[in-house]
Parts: C-alpha cells; sequence; structure tokens
C-alpha cells in the first residue's frame, strides 16, 4: 500500500519480523552491499568496531530523543543532526566547552527514539552547531540549524539494558526516563558506552534503510508536487489579476470616449431647430440621462468584447 510518509516512524519493519527472518536478511545485505556503493557505505566497519575505546577521563555525554527513525536515517545518511533551539544552544555549549579543555574531551550523544522501547545507537558530535544552516529533508520542517556526527554503534539495545543506570542529576530517574539533550554524568556515560559495545543483537536500522530511502523519495515527490501545485496557483492569479487591470483599462477609455461622444452630440443639439430649444429642462436632463445610459452599456459591452 502507499507509505504513510507523513505518520512519525518509531520503529521500522523489522521490529515485526521473525529473528531468523532477520539475520538472513542482514546477511543478505552485506552480502550486497559489496556490489552497491551507497550499501557499503552503510554497512562498512567503522560501526560497532569491537576495538573502539571505552576509556574515557574526560567526556561528555547526551541523551538523543528523536521523534522518528526516519530523522535517525537522516542522520547516519547525512552525518549530522538538528535537535530543538534550546537543545542546539544546550549542544554547542558543550562543544566548545570540550574544545577549550587540554585534554581530548569527545562529545557522545546517546540516540533514542520517542515510544521505541530502546536506544538505536551512539553519535559522537564532532562540529560546533550552525545556526544559520538548515536542510529540507527532516520528517518534519521544524529543525533549524545543525551540526555534524559521527556514528560508532548502530544496534538496537533495548531500555531493559540501561534502567538501572540512574542519573543524580535528573531526578534519581533512570536514564531510560530522559529527556531530550539530558546530561549524562562521566561514569554512567561509559557504562552506557560499554553496554553498546558488548550488547550482541541481530537488528538495528541498517535493516531498514531500504525502508526509509523510500520513504525519503516519497516524501521529496510530495514537497515537489506541492511546490509545483503552488507555483501554478501564482501564475494563475497573476493572470487573473493581469486580465482584470486591462478590462478596467478598456472599460475606462471606453466610457472616456462615450462621455465625449455625448457631449458633442448635446453641444449639436444646442443649434438644433427653436422648438427643441424651448424643450423643458426635465425634459433635456431626460435625454442626457438615457443618452449616457445608453454609452455606459456600450462601454460595457466593448469592455466584454475584448
Amino acid at each position: 500500500g502507499a507509505l504513510d510518509i507523513l505518520s512519525e516512524q518509531n520503529r521500522g519493519p523489522r521490529a515485526s519480523k521473525p529473528k531468523n527472518q532477520i539475520t538472513a536478511e542482514h546477511s543478505s545485505s552485506i552480502d550486497d552491499s559489496k556490489n552497491n556503493k551507497s550499501l557499503s557505505k552503510i554497512h562498512d566497519e567503522s560501526y560497532n568496531r569491537p576495538d573502539f575505546s571505552t576509556d574515557y577521563k574526560n567526556a561528555k555525554f547526551f541523551i538523543i530523543k528523536s521523534y522518528s527513525e526516519d530523522n535517525v536515517h537522516k542522520s547516519i545518511k547525512y552525518g549530522v543532526w538538528a535537535s530543538t533551539p534550546n537543545g542546539n544552544k544546550k549542544l554547542d555549549a558543550a562543544y566548545r566547552e570540550a574544545k577549550e579543555n587540554q585534554d581530548p574531551c569527545p562529545v557522545f550523544l546517546f540516540f533514542s527514539v520517542n515510544a521505541s522501547a530502546q536506544f538505536c545507537g551512539v553519535a559522537e558530535m564532532v562540529g560546533p552547531v550552525d545556526f544559520d544552516k538548515s536542510v529540507d529533508y527532516w520528517q518534519q520542517d521544524k529543525w533549524s540549524g545543525q551540526f555534524p556526527v559521527k556514528w560508532h554503534f548502530i544496534k538496537d539495545v533495548p531500555n531493559s539494558q540501561f534502567r538501572h543506570i540512574i542519573l543524580e542529576n535528573n531526578d534519581n530517574k533512570p536514564v531510560t526516563n530522559s529527556r531530550d539533550t539530558q546530561e549524562v554524568r562521566l561514569e554512567q556515560g561509559v557504562e552506557m558506552l560499554n553496554i553498546f559495545k558488548s550488547f550482541e543483537t541481530d537488528t538495528s536500522i541498517l535493516d531498514d534503510f531500504d525502508f526509509y530511502e523510500d520513504r525519503q523519495k516519497a516524501m521529496q515527490e510530495r514537497k515537489a508536487r506541492q511546490q509545483a501545485s503552488l507555483m501554478s496557483v501564482g501564475v494563475v492569479g497573476e493572470t487573473e489579476h493581469r486580465n482584470t487591470v486591462s478590462l478596467s483599462n478598456d472599460f475606462m477609455k471606453q466610457m472616456s470616449k462615450s462621455f465625449a461622444q455625448v457631449v458633442c452630440l448635446d453641444d449639436g443639439n444646442k443649434d438644433g431647430t427653436a422648438i427643441e430649444r424651448t424643450s423643458s429642462a426635465s425634459d433635456g436632463s431626460k435625454v442626457a440621462r438615457v443618452k449616457l445610459e445608453d454609452a455606459m452599456a456600450a462601454a460595457v459591452s466593448s469592455g466584454q468584447a475584448s
């Protein structure tokens, strides 16, 4: 059926597939990626590396809550992210503060889609926020600004793996109850990195990448149709306005011409017979009114014909 491209997608088709089917498709997609440049870029060996270091004496960690997996797909595909205005300011300040440290201080982002009951990956913020640059491929047109990210882990890890981690800086709530851009302190952040590194799973958003590629294509086509429709309406409206102005100008010219004819006719009558000159004033005004009405009717008829 038709894709519901306007809906927020918190889990792709992999969520409803049997585990053995997912495993077979995952292996097949990796094999196919060898002959497909776009897929090989996604399934390369830079993600989920077993030698990824999780030993940090200085690092910053934040929870990222996405409205949809569509946006996570775009982040992996294009290497960027955009938060809310307040979120962007918070992350930008943290990144700039981290860069001021003499020792390396990476800024890690733990991604979780709302209502998905899992975390879906870890990315690193590798540049400041560009508040003046926005893109048009997010699922909803409400995100402004962006910053570059590098993805390190892309895998589905259920909330149950993290629920024991309590954040003192968030009313002692489990990390799974965090809001967007909630900061996680060093000790808990390192623990979350280790969980991501060691957790074995057969599923990730990479399994549904073709699904989200199709959704992105459908969204782009829909936007193109909308823009074409708006442009068409604008051209029609402009044409109608131009025709109306032209008709009004022609009408006024015709009226002026007809009125001039009436005046000339009336001046000619002043040299008429004595009987006409002795007509009553009321009869004269009546004749003039009839002549003027005829002139207006002729002007309207001429304007419509043109």
